[in-house]
């Protein structure tokens, strides 16, 4: 059996853990082509995992000095004039509490570079100015890491790039916690219209019998699912379509998928039921109270243009203790998305999500998880194979209820 060296050449999959004020949270990253010489590694990984052999694993905590200390020193005040404020859909964008933006929208940041994409965050505002955290997102954050050695691959000649992980591992993470005291201001500008408002049933009226998610996304939302969902529940897949994503290895005592085009439920063999409805037209749920064990919602909260609505009725609907689990990814129908959705960060869209439940006051233990890294599958259906070398990363935000 071949164990890591310190000139291995391997594949690691790592998760980080850490909590912020209202969440657990997890980020998922297959690293291909780790070399443990030449490549920076978090502190301590390398010299841990020596010796391992494919199947092994470690977990220790993170070092301080792979994430720059929380600084007082980086958060600064800011009249709103050094804002250059970019145009989307011919609307001036300004800054908002507790958003994202990239350090090359304020002018002159003293050691940082006018191109920097670098986030900072926006920590209060008023008409006048605001205050800019450059705190990197992760900065302060007790992390744990997890790492798995997948495979170790054979010598290679090739060098290659020099790569420090930790910048890919880290670039969004943190993005998705709320500040501890203030809601996210995502609520301006009305967030929630769409390019296309013509009716949602004139728009899904032709079935779409296919995949948004490339093969190895579609196997990471359903290993999603499979952490939260039992054998034997009660399962409403809203929003659904001619794929459920629901893991092979359970069973459940029913399935009903709510959907726009009965052409596609019928075409789910997931489905024990199926109901037509519209939630942006009528948010609530044709149901009784306490219907089911389990709701999920793939790809499609990005549509939803009455969401606290519809986490409302979602509470409602569930038993007590009853998960509400929604994945999404980069791909979307451009004229249906919200306003909003295309202007946040990927990891930003994962704070989004987390402010339905947290406004709804219905739901406890929440959690978001990212998935990152993995080698886009061979498709001959797959428009992006083998164009894009990775698969679509996928997001997911759940939460029990109360």
């Amino acid at each position: 059996m071949t164990h890591l060296a310190q000139d291995s050449l391997a594949t690691i999959y790592f998760e980080f853990f850490w909590k912020s004020s209202h969440a657990s949270h997890v980020e998922r990253y297959l690293a291909s082509r780790v070399r443990f010489t030449g490549d920076t590694l978090p502190l301590g990984v390398k010299s841990h995992m020596r010796g391992l052999g494919a199947g092994d694993s470690i977990e220790i905590t993170m070092d301080s000095s792979e994430v720059p200390e929380l600084s007082d020193g980086k958060v600064l005040d800011m009249p709103l004039a050094r804002f250059k404020a970019p145009f989307i859909h011919g609307r001036a964008i300004r800054p908002r509490i507790g958003r994202y933006y990239p350090m090359h929208l304020i002018e002159d940041v003293p050691g940082t570079r006018p191109d920097s994409n670098a986030p900072f965050r926006v920590v209060e505002a008023d008409k006048a100015g605001f205050k800019a955290d450059l705190n990197h997102p992760m900065a302060g954050r007790d992390v744990t890491i997890r790492a798995r050695v997948v495979d170790i691959h054979p010598q290679s000649d090739d060098p290659g790039k020099t790569v420090r992980w930790a910048d890919r591992f880290f670039n969004g993470p943190g993005m998705q916690a709320r500040l501890p005291e203030t809601p996210t201001d995502y609520l301006g500008a009305d967030p929630f219209l769409r390019e296309d408002e013509t009716g949602d049933a004139d728009f899904y009226e032709n079935a779409r019998l296919v995949a948004h998610l490339d093969r190895q996304a579609q196997q990471n939302v359903r290993n999603v699912y499979s952490g939260v969902l039992e054998n034997g529940m009660d399962v409403l897949d809203l929003m659904s379509s001619h794929i459920s994503h629901l893991p092979s290895e359970l069973t459940f005592d029913s399935v009903t998928g709510l959907g726009l085009n009965q052409t596609e439920l019928d075409a789910n063999p997931a489905l024990t039921d199926t109901v037509l409805h519209n939630l942006n037209e009528k948010p609530t749920l044709p149901f009784d109270d306490e219907s089911f064990d389990a709701i999920i919602c793939t790809s499609s909260v990005e549509y939803l243009t009455r969401p606290f609505e519809v986490f409302e009725e979602a509470a409602r609907v569930l038993r007590p203790g009853g998960v509400f689990a929604l994945t999404f990814s980069t791909r979307w129908f451009e004229p249906k998305v919200i306003r909003i959705w295309p202007e946040l960060h990927e990891f930003e869209r994962m704070g989004l999500v987390s402010q339905f439940f947290v406004r709804s006051d219905k739901f406890d233990d929440l959690h978001t998880l990212s998935e990152r890294g993995w080698p886009r599958l061979p498709d001959d259906e797959d428009r992006y194979y083998p164009e894009l070398a990775e698969s679509d990363p996928v997001y997911a935000v759940w939460g029990r209820k109360k």
